[in-house]
């Protein structure tokens, strides 16, 4: 078994088409079928039915999906810290993030966490809070930035600040006038609104729709958008209004105004995340980098934030300076 059996495998996982995983690998489709056959002949098991018509996991196939990914995952780790060992790091830490996290708060956290490691190196994607939690649990990731807490009894999380929510509005249109927004008006004009989480795992979405039914309003949701990125896009296109985490004001994309939201919302809270039987050697300095960070926003940017979520992280910030 080797590292190019494994992805040719969890690519006709994925797809479940010989054809089509062929595609995704860029192999001819009798040459991957000869690598699933003898990947199987080693294993001493199918991984695949096929039928005419279907491919299938079997209950093998679908055990191998779980640690295949990890050991590409891993892989890809000791890949990663290869070349930053390379670049003169010593030591490597690799974080997933969030959309606005990667640009309005990772920039300084990383300026500050490079002055504090500097024989230090960092890998860094954007990931949904699904694909975070997924890569901690199988090593893609050591540390993670999410919305809110992580009810998972595996992954720890750490509350860096509680922001507000505004309403993203487009530029010089009908919504685009001085003033805080009620609910009511709200739940009357078109909303680009964000996927709800999984049953088992609630995420910005769940927040934002949360805050209507908390009051009894049902929003007029004229799209659904999977990510803030589209969301923010819908919005400048004139699509719709959204209601997004205060921060992203500091974004300032083209073609989106702001207005504050007159309700009693609870705001959406930005936390690390990383797993508790994996902890990485420097989620300390990271940690650190990170608190000094948060408190240096909100001193910056105080109409952002709730009021205890600043007393919180001033309070982070002394214990930062005395530890």
């Amino acid at each position: 078994m080797n590292i190019r059996q494994l992805q040719y495998f969890l690519a006709v996982a994925a797809e479940l088409n010989f054809t089509r995983a062929s595609e995704r690998v860029n192999i001819a489709q009798p040459a991957l079928s000869a690598q699933i056959i003898s990947l199987e002949e080693e294993l001493g098991t199918p991984l695949f039915t096929r039928e005419k018509r279907k491919v299938m996991l079997t209950p093998a196939g679908e055990i191998l999906v779980e640690h295949a990914q990890r050991v590409l995952n891993t892989a890809s780790a000791a890949i990663a810290a290869v070349r930053a060992s390379g670049r003169g790091a010593r030591m490597h830490l690799m974080v997933g993030a969030i959309y606005t996290a990667i640009y309005c708060f990772l920039p300084n956290t990383l300026r500050l966490f490079k002055a504090l490691a500097p024989n230090s190196d960092v890998s860094l994607q954007e990931m949904t809070i699904a694909q975070q939690i997924a890569g901690l649990k199988e090593g893609a990731i050591e540390v993670g930035l999410v919305r809110g807490h992580i009810y998972d009894h595996n992954i720890v999380t750490e509350l860096l600040y509680r922001e507000l929510l505004v309403v993203a509005v487009p530029t010089d249109s009908e919504y685009d006038v001085p003033g805080p927004v009620t609910l009511g008006e709200l739940a009357t004009w078109p909303l680009i609104a964000v996927a709800r989480g999984t049953a088992t795992e609630r995420g910005y979405g769940d927040r934002v729709l949360d805050i209507f039914e908390d009051e009894s309003r049902k929003p007029t949701i004229v799209r659904e958008a999977y990510d803030m990125h589209t969301s923010a896009c819908l919005v400048a296109a004139g699509m719709g209004v959204a209601v997004v985490p205060a921060i992203m004001q500091l974004m300032k994309p083209l073609g989106i105004s702001y207005r504050p939201l007159d309700a009693e919302a609870p705001g959406v809270s930005l936390s690390l995340a990383w797993h508790k039987d994996r902890v990485p050697p420097l989620l300390g300095v990271w940690r650190e980098a990170a608190r000094a960070n948060a408190a240096t926003l909100i001193a910056q940017h105080p109409d952002l934030f709730l009021h205890n979520a600043r007393q919180r992280c001033a309070e982070a910030a002394v214990a930062v300076v005395t530890t």
